[in-house]
Order: structure tokens, then C-alpha cells, then sequence
């Protein structure tokens, strides 16, 4: 498959030095001489360019994916993607991959189409009307029954009028890593040869009425082209992206937004059985958490112990709150002179994170968890130290494609590496190594049923979850944000930085990528998993895969980054 082309948006600053330079070169000098050629400046993407490509399968066919720039309209910014057929098609062709099997948010397509601030880690959503269906134009942009194929336009919330470039990411196509963003007029939201079509009709229509006032023209009636409609938007929902990250063999466990950080320790690596005296073999585990409230703005750090059920409440609560004091004054000692201050509770046995009905999940419940609400600072990339864990099934080296055989298929996988704005991208080429075809042939081993998160949460049915980042001892999970909650799942439901499904329809022959966005993570190879290599025999292990570096320093957190909450959470 070819690899989308990677973007450096056009900037004004850049158009603005190049006419200041001129000005100075011109200014109190002859001008120029006859045949002397007049200096232009590049005014860089325009609305109807094209500035990446991708190729995708969609319903049996492979598709071109064009993108345009993304154009400002007001408090939106508006994508157009044009989808193109690369071989004839007797049939109409239907996109399928581009809505989400959800349990609580709305799902409807083209919801799994995304734009990504990956400097200040927010994502945006497709604008929505007062039903919450999504607003796209045209109506029938998912249906593909013309050799020159669709048009799809959607409008997202506006970043900054600072932000230049956001990523996108497209169902089947690579993480494309900065689609600029410029000023004009919006593309037609139909097709430009959909368009000419209906000019032409109603040109001919207007001629045959003018040579003929008094016939009605024969002329077949040709819809004048659809328009995106703005007004009808309600909701453009933004979430802040939240990172995900084991460390030490998953001793230490961090979840952290631009805005807060929780750090679970594991009690077994703390302390030793019924004891509140920290072992030396907690330093390493104190010491990380101390790097990372060291990314933060002072204020509140909140210490609190949690037990399993094995002992009297009382008593698992004082226990709980012994241990936690410990950690709370190793981590003071460590961040001291920060103006971090120190809240320590215990609460026993009371939130248990798993059921204490096995040694496994008596001791997930045992642990002290560390939070902080605090805008980051700086950064500090997760730790790559230790041995990988050892894995069980398919295991292969990037560049040589692992053959990874199912009941009903046979595929081949392989990934390459980058880093966007920090953050490692991983994307992962799936090539359907058979001659099997039609509706249902799907990939199976990147298919989630449940989240990474504890508690009463959810994902999407088929969304790509379960695809892991491993470096040492320290495992990496997608990017991922909560987007709506119910009775049922009161902590919510989660979507990734991933496609939200897997459940693609894949022909013999054909090839799609899925792409996954990690925490940052500063190493020049790394290690990508598809289950735990225990628990199904299509789980692969791809080592070695080199991270390719940016070719520009990441643009750091900036204050308009709208992560602390979500503009409207509700699609």
C-alpha cells in the first residue's frame, strides 16, 4: 500500500518574512531591469488541492483517498475528502468502515473519521445537528456508483487561530500527521465533476427555455449540487486525550491528560505482606512517580490505600492508610521544594478495582493510587528499562512480513514507526495473503471486546484495542479519551486513538493499515503486540521496528489547548 505523504502546513509567518525580504532587497534600489523576473511567493495549499493520498479498501474495491486542506469556516474547520475507485465497478460500492459499533455514545458514520491535536493532545468529533446525527454533505457520500467516485465533507470545532495543522485519521489509511489548515472559500461539497454535470443540465435547460419560451423543455432534471450545511450544526465535540502506561511489569501504572495525572502502585511491589514499611525494592517504583508530579504545576497531590478483602475492614483500613502515608512521605522527600502538598487517606477494602475472588484480582486491588490535578509543565518520556515479557505465539521482525494464519484466513502483518508531535505512531499493514473474498471476511486479532481501563467501563464492539507498544519492562496503550457515561457504565465509554473498527471488510489480495498513537516514548526501535500471547493463537509480536524521528521539534502545550474539557460532550 502506498504511504500517505507526510505534511508541513505552509505558514503565514513564513509568506510574511518572504515579503519583508523582498520589500528590503526592492527598497531605495532601481528597479528592476526590462527581462528581470518579478520574486512570487508561494501562497501555499489552496481549498480545492490536494495535499495527501492514501489507497484503502473499502466493500471489496481499493480506493484512492484524496485529501484537501482544512479550511476555516467561522468557529469550524471544514474537511473534504474525495473517495476514488481504482478499477472498474459494475456495482455500487459501500463504505462501511467509517462508523463505530458503540454501546452508549453515538456511533453513526462518518463518526470514525477524527482530526487530532497531537501538540496538546485534544481530539474533535464531526460536528452533529440537534438529533445527533453528524453533519456531512452530500447526503449519499457513502455510496460509490461512478468511475470518478465521492465526495465526503465534515466540519469540526476550530482549534486556535494559532494552530496551523491538525492530524487526521482516516479509517484504513495512515495517520495522516499535519493537514494544514488555511483561509478561502469551501470546496464544492459535491463531487467537482457532480457539479459540472449540473451546470450543464441546467445551462442546456436555460438555452432550450430561451430559443423556446412557450415549450417546456425536455430536458432531464438534474438536483443542483448539495451544500454543507453550517447552521444546522449544534455540537462540535472536542475530548481531551488521556495516555496509558505500565511500567516495571506493571508495577506502576499511569494514566495522565495535559491536566492530571494518577499513578497506581502496586502494594506487592511497596511493601512486604502486612506491612507498611516501604521495601528498597519500591525506590524505583517512588522515584517514577516523583518524575512524573515533577512535570506538573504545584498543588494538591492525593495519596490514597486500597486492600483487598482478606482481613477485617477496621484493620484493612488502618493498613491502607499506614501505606499510604509511607508513599506520601517518600515521594515529599523526593519532590521537595516543588509546592506539591501532600493529602493522604485509606479506604481498605471499600473501591476494589477487581473481584477478590482470585489471587490475580486480590492483587490488583491491592495498591496505592497517587493523582494530581496540575497542568503539565514539561515532559518526561516513559521508561524503557527491563526484559520484555516473555510471549507465546507468533513473534516476527519489522520489514519481514509475519505470516499469521486464523480458522477461516491466512495474513500477513507488518509495521513501521514515526513520531508525531512526540508521541510514537505505530502503523500496522494487514495484507489478506489468500484468495477469499466477500462481505465478512474481517480481521479478528485486533478486535477488542474490552478496555485496558479498571472499573465499570466499556469500548466499542470491534474497536482495534487491543494492539500494545512495548519497550523493556514498560507496555504503552493507545491514546484514549471518555466519551459519554450511562447507569450502566458509569465510568464511561471509552474510544482510542485507533480505528474504532476492526471489523473491515478485507478481499485476498488486498492490503489496509491501521494506525495506533501512543504516549511519548523517546527510543529509536519498538516492540508492537496484538494480544497477550496466552489467550488466542492469532496474537502476534512484531520486534524491532524503527521509530522514525521528526523532522521538526514537536510544538509544545500551549494554553488554548482546550484539554482540561470537552466543549461538548455529547456527539
Amino acid at each position: 500500500m502506498p504511504a500517505a505523504r507526510r505534511l508541513r502546513p505552509v505558514r503565514a509567518a513564513l509568506a510574511v518574512a518572504l515579503g519583508l525580504a523582498l520589500v528590503a532587497c526592492t527598497g531605495g534600489h532601481p528597479a528592476p531591469g526590462p527581462g528581470t523576473p518579478t520574486p512570487t511567493v508561494d501562497p501555499g495549499p489552496q481549498p480545492d488541492d490536494v495535499v495527501a493520498t492514501a489507497v484503502i479498501p473499502e466493500g471489496g474495491v481499493d480506493l484512492e483517498l484524496r485529501v484537501h486542506p482544512l479550511v476555516r469556516a467561522g468557529e469550524h474547520v471544514v474537511l473534504t475528502l474525495d473517495l476514488v475507485p481504482l478499477e472498474e465497478i459494475d456495482d455500487n460500492v459501500h463504505i462501511f468502515g467509517f462508523d463505530v459499533t458503540s454501546f452508549i455514545a453515538e456511533g453513526r458514520a462518518p463518526v470514525n473519521v477524527r482530526l487530532f491535536d497531537l501538540a496538546g493532545d485534544v481530539v474533535h468529533h464531526v460536528g452533529a445537528d440537534a438529533e445527533g446525527e453528524p453533519v456531512v454533505a452530500p447526503e449519499h457520500w457513502d455510496r460509490i456508483s461512478t468511475a470518478h467516485g465521492t465526495r465526503l465533507q465534515m466540519p469540526f470545532a476550530a482549534p486556535a487561530d494559532d494552530v496551523a495543522a491538525l492530524s487526521l485519521l482516516v479509517p484504513g489509511a495512515p495517520l495522516f500527521d499535519e493537514v494544514p489548515i488555511i483561509e478561502g472559500d469551501l470546496p464544492p461539497a459535491a463531487h467537482p465533476e457532480d457539479v459540472a454535470a449540473a451546470a450543464d443540465a441546467a445551462a442546456t435547460a436555460a438555452a432550450l427555455a430561451s430559443a423556446s419560451p412557450s415549450a417546456t423543455p425536455d430536458v432531464e432534471e438534474v438536483e443542483p449540487p448539495e451544500e454543507l450545511d453550517l447552521d444546522a450544526v449544534v455540537s462540535a465535540p472536542t475530548f481531551p486525550l488521556e495516555s496509558t502506561s505500565a511500567e516495571l511489569h506493571g508495577a506502576v501504572r499511569t494514566v495522565e491528560s495535559t491536566e492530571r495525572v494518577e499513578v497506581t502502585l502496586g502494594s506487592d511491589v511497596l511493601f512486604a505482606f502486612d506491612s507498611a514499611d516501604l521495601t528498597p525494592e519500591s525506590a524505583q517504583a517512588v522515584a517514577l512517580v516523583a518524575q512524573r508530579l515533577g512535570e506538573r504545576e504545584s498543588g494538591t497531590v492525593e495519596v490514597v490505600g486500597h486492600t483487598d478483602d482478606q482481613a477485617e475492614d477496621a484493620y484493612n483500613r488502618d493498613l491502607s492508610r499506614r501505606r499510604a502515608q509511607a508513599v506520601a512521605d517518600a515521594l515529599a522527600a523526593q519532590v521537595s521544594g516543588s509546592g506539591h502538598r501532600m493529602k493522604v487517606d485509606g479506604r481498605g477494602e471499600s473501591e476494589p478495582v477487581a473481584e477478590n475472588m482470585s489471587d490475580e484480582g486480590r492483587a490488583l486491588n491491592r495498591r496505592v493510587t497517587v493523582s494530581l490535578t496540575s497542568k503539565v509543565v514539561t515532559r518526561t518520556d516513559v521508561t524503557t528499562e527491563g526484559e520484555l515479557p516473555p510471549f507465546g505465539a507468533h513473534v516476527g521482525t519489522a520489514g519481514t512480513p509475519l505470516r499469521v494464519e486464523t480458522y477461516a484466513r491466512v495474513w500477513e502483518v507488518d509495521a513501521t514507526a514515526r513520531r508525531v508531535h512526540g508521541h510514537v505512531v505505530v502503523d500496522l499493514t494487514v495484507h489478506a495473503a489468500d484468495d477469499e473474498d466477500g462481505l465478512g471476511w474481517a480481521v479478528g486479532f485486533l478486535r477488542g471486546f474490552s478496555s485496558h481501563r479498571a472499573g465499570d467501563t466499556v469500548t466499542p464492539h470491534d474497536i482495534t484495542a487491543r494492539g500494545t507498544v512495548l519497550q523493556g519492562a514498560s507496555r504503552l496503550f493507545p491514546l484514549d479519551y471518555r466519551v459519554a457515561e450511562n447507569e450502566t457504565w458509569p465510568d464511561g465509554e471509552w474510544f482510542t486513538a485507533s480505528d474504532l473498527d476492526a471489523g473491515h471488510w478485507i478481499d485476498g489480495r488486498q492490503t489496509r493499515t491501521y494506525s495506533f498513537v501512543y504516549p511519548r516514548l523517546d527510543v529509536d526501535t519498538v516492540v508492537f503486540q496484538a494480544g497477550t500471547g496466552v489467550t488466542f493463537d492469532d496474537d502476534f509480536r512484531l520486534v524491532d521496528i524503527p521509530v522514525a524521528r521528526e523532522a521538526s521539534a514537536p510544538r509544545a502545550p500551549s494554553a488554548h489547548t482546550p484539554s482540561a474539557t470537552t466543549q461538548d460532550a455529547t456527539p
